[in-house]
């Protein structure tokens, strides 16, 4: 029985104490920075959905325009120093600005 006890002590020890005993000093900080996070992700994931939508309009209008593709099925057109990429498997859209020469 003794052993038991012994277990329980040591049990009791590892365990946690509620955060409300414990709360830390920069607890104000903590949940100003938790909050700001949250804002931040859920304006990330507002322009992820508008990204995922005009994704699909270049999709779209790259294949209505029915460019030729290159080797492996990928399509590039450049236009007005615009590259727009289309890998076909995962309708990738890479889009870069090429770099002027001041």
């Amino acid at each position: 029985m003794a052993r038991t006890s012994t277990m329980q002590k040591e049990v009791e020890r590892t365990e946690q104490m509620d955060l409300i005993d414990v709360e830390p000093e920069n607890a104000e900080q903590i949940v100003t920075a938790a909050h700001l996070y949250k804002k931040l992700q859920a304006a990330r994931m507002t322009a992820l959905e508008k990204e995922v939508a005009q994704k699909q309009v270049i999709l779209k209008l790259i294949k209505e325009a029915k460019l030729q593709r290159l080797e492996g099925g990928k399509i590039k057109y450049q236009h007005n120093g615009v590259i727009i990429t289309v890998t076909p498997r995962d309708e990738l859209v890479t889009v870069k600005e090429e770099e002027t020469e001041e």
